[in-house]
């Protein structure tokens, strides 16, 4: 039963404060009550002073006291919710505010259809795997969760870094490139794609190891098990300034030579509030891939 709703927000996007205002009314007409995030609240009593003045503010959503994250914005916003809320095991909702739209199950204009049918019990919940990083960068240690992909690339710089990639203990490979990425199934149509890697089906479980600009014609896209450890290290002859870890397309920090970071399955599921059993993968895919060529 879905009666508390908390709003996670991206307040750069056009309309959204019309399209919250009116989320908020449709939730109270049906009963649900809307909740948000303190760091929002400022600019929701600025936008909407009468309909959030008795609101509740939360620091982070806790389980048994919010139903559902409400997520307003593009495929970014709910790759940053996910990346900060995964491990709260708490299914999300996502309304497009933006141009692509593959994680997002709802428009604006179908919310209250939405809405009507989360009442209703009517709607499943999608599981997709994400990815945990561990180690250290610049000698501190980091520990995030990805939707799509963790990348190691040479940032500014216009020359090629060496990385070494390993499934537990054992070398995969030596790789002279531009970078890495190793990508989850969700990430293989993100920054993979771009990078010349293969579509996987959101229901496979693995990772997808896949160079940038190889060096190499024989270095190519691995797909591995989601079973196992991966560990991508920097091991350069001559180190440089520059070489970015990045999480699911934001900077993480800059690494130096011979820094580690450890890749496993995370224990937490992305849990995606999914209508309709007729739901097909792969014409959505072609629906979002032919709206990427415009």
């Amino acid at each position: 039963m879905i009666r508390r709703a908390l709003f996670y927000l991206n307040k750069s996007k056009i309309l959204a404060a019309e399209i919250v205002c009116n989320a908020v009314l449709l939730c109270r007409e049906r009963a649900i009550e809307p909740c948000f995030f303190r760091e929002d609240q400022a600019w929701l009593t600025e936008q909407m002073p009468d309909l959030t003045a008795d609101a509740a503010y939360v620091e982070r959503p806790e389980p048994g006291v919010v139903d559902l994250i409400l997520v307003f914005g593009g495929d970014g916003t709910v790759l940053r919710a996910l990346d900060s809320y995964v491990s709260c095991n708490i299914p999300m909702l996502g309304v497009n505010l933006g141009r692509m739209g593959f994680l997002l199950e709802t428009q604006p204009q179908e919310l209250a259809a939405a809405l009507d049918q989360l009442k209703a019990g009517k709607y499943e919940i999608e599981r997709r795997m994400m990815l945990r990083v561990e180690g250290y960068c610049s000698g501190k240690p980091i520990c995030a969760h990805a939707t799509n992909e963790v990348s190691i690339s040479r940032g500014l710089s216009q020359r090629m870094i060496a990385l070494d990639a390993y499934v537990g203990d054992m070398l995969v490979d030596h790789y002279i490139a531009d970078g890495l990425i190793l990508s989850s199934p969700t990430g293989s149509t993100a920054y993979s794609l771009s990078a010349g890697g293969p579509i996987i089906a959101p229901d496979v479980q693995c990772f997808l190891l896949n160079p940038i600009c190889p060096h190499t014609l024989t270095s190519r896209p691995i797909v591995l098990s989601a079973k196992e450890r991966v560990r991508l290290k920097i091991r350069m002859k001559e180190m440089r300034e520059g070489i970015q870890l990045s999480v699911d397309g934001q900077a993480v920090c800059e690494m130096r030579n011979m820094d580690e970071v450890s890749i496993i399955r995370s224990p937490h599921d992305a849990l995606l509030i999914r209508f309709g059993k007729d739901r097909n993968y792969f014409s959505l895919l072609k629906d979002k891939l032919s709206q990427w060529s415009l």
